[in-house]
């Protein structure tokens, strides 16, 4: 007997490289995806047109439409709009991942892939998108029945016909009609119309001669009640919404148009009240609310849970600083951006002394311990948004200081130096000093896109390498 596997989503995989096309269908067909592959831009399109899928994982590129053609395409379609878009690539350039956010992409993975980072992303862009799209249909249910609700409500007795007539419309409209004596201190209530009745579940009889206050019953803290008596003691009329309770003790929803008739002498004699239960409309109104305040739960928490990724994918676990990949993404961002602006670029690099001796004589508990505490000095010693603290490898470290001088930036890195010293983690094992001491290069450039990165970046490892040369717990700049 073969096991029925559950189909947990549609998932289209678009890959030039066969191979990989093949090993990433299997690690999804496992796992309970239903698969389908494409090799080309049009085998794409062709098998979106014959079944939208839940998911399409894009390689960037594609033979005859490169993938962020065909994102592109897929997001100016209505009917493709929302498809969650993964782009997949062999290389890992900051201008690629650019482009594929811009043409519509919602992530961008790089092979080859962490098989249990790449699951979590597609079950959370596929849980997501679900959402999206069950709020997106509650919304188009809760407008078609607001929709009818106002239509349903637009009826107004306000034709001037003949009493008798009139008294049989009165009699027959699913409104409530009230009419209250405006000469008595009370305004005593001396006729509903069946509407009401039907409305309240209170007959005629049980009601004549009672102000209508006690259709609020103990609500009686409503705005809405002071609004009435202000009209009443001026003579106006008022259009508001009350919550009433029927005679079974049942809320509904009461809008009601209070107006003052006259006699000749222009003396109010009576007020009329039309009443119309609007409790669906009010529900609808209140689920419109939540489904409102759902998506914007939903939406800070989409937020909250990429800032988490991005934090993931750029931090070092252990010091919590910046990571190698987020140090290289960054300094090449710089660069672009500081030749674009012709402003200086100073990069310290630095190494702990005799880190090596240190774990052998302290364990790598111990050698963790004061990495952390390395990173923390560094961290503390920058002071701009700007700047960025990153573990380059192993004891080694590195501070990023774009639009920074070669003064300022030598006044960074003593400001290391200084703080570290005074730390005094104990290193007995050192050359140096009974503690913990770092030797450090810096290197100031103007950048310029003809002028290569790795060669500033090996400059400034020579100056640290000179430091370490000429004593260590230094400073050295190129």
């Amino acid at each position: 007997m073969t096991k029925q596997t559950i189909n947990k989503g549609d998932i289209l995989i678009a890959d030039n490289q066969v191979e990989s096309l093949r090993l990433l269908s299997k690690i999804l067909e496992k796992e309970g995806y239903k698969v389908r592959q494409a090799i080309d831009g049009e085998m794409v399109l062709i098998a979106v047109d014959t079944k939208i899928p839940d998911l399409i994982l894009l390689g960037v590129n594609l033979d005859t439409v490169d993938g962020y053609q065909i994102c592109q395409q897929l997001k100016k379609q209505e009917k493709t709009e929302n498809i969650p878009i993964i782009f997949l690539n062999d290389f890992d350039h900051f201008s690629d991942k650019i482009k594929a956010f811009k043409s519509g992409g919602i992530d961008y993975l790089l092979k080859p892939y962490q098989q249990q980072e790449l699951l979590v992303r597609i079950e959370n862009h596929l849980e997501v998108g679900l959402k999206i799209e069950q709020l997106k249909q509650t919304n188009k249910n809760l407008e078609k029945k607001l929709k009818f609700i106002e239509i349903s409500q637009q009826f107004q007795q306000q034709i001037p016909l003949e009493s008798h007539l009139l008294y049989e419309a009165i009699a027959v409209t699913n409104n409530s009609i009230i009419i209250t004596d405006a000469t008595a201190s009370d305004y005593p209530i001396v006729y509903v119309n069946p509407g009401f009745e039907a409305m309240t579940g209170y007959s005629f009889e049980e009601v004549a001669g009672k102000n209508c206050r006690f259709l609020q019953g103990s609500d009686r803290q409503q705005p809405q009640l002071e609004q009435i008596r202000h009209c009443l003691h001026h003579g106006q009329a008022c259009h508001v919404t009350l919550r009433n309770y029927r005679k079974d003790g049942s809320l509904f929803w009461n809008e009601i148009s209070l107006s003052p008739i006259k006699d000749e002498s222009d003396n109010i004699i009576y007020y009329i009240g039309v009443q119309t239960d609007v409790t669906d409309k009010k529900r609808a109104n209140e689920q419109q609310e939540r489904y409102e305040a759902s998506l914007q739960k939903m939406n800070r928490e989409l937020h909250e849970l990429n800032q988490k990724l991005y934090r993931l994918a750029n931090m070092d676990g252990l010091t919590e600083v910046a990571n190698r990949r987020c140090f290289d993404e960054t300094l090449e961002q710089e660069w672009r951006r500081l030749s674009r602006e012709k402003k200086p670029l100073s990069l310290i690099l630095g190494d702990i002394d005799y880190f090596k001796r240190y774990n052998d004589k302290y364990g790598h508990l111990g050698g963790d311990d004061c990495l952390k505490k390395v990173a923390a000095v560094m961290a503390q010693a920058t002071f701009r948004p700007a700047d960025l603290v990153a573990r380059y490898g192993g004891e080694e470290f590195a501070v990023i200081l774009p639009n920074t001088p070669e003064e300022g930036a030598k006044e960074v890195a003593q400001r290391i130096l200084d703080s570290l010293r005074k730390l005094r983690i104990p290193h007995q094992a050192s050359d140096v000093k009974p503690y913990v001491t770092m030797s450090l290069g810096l290197g100031t450039i103007t950048p310029c896109l003809d002028t290569d990165i790795t060669s500033f970046v090996d400059q400034v490892d020579e100056a640290l390498f000179e430091a370490k040369k000429q004593g260590r717990d230094r400073l050295k700049s190129k």
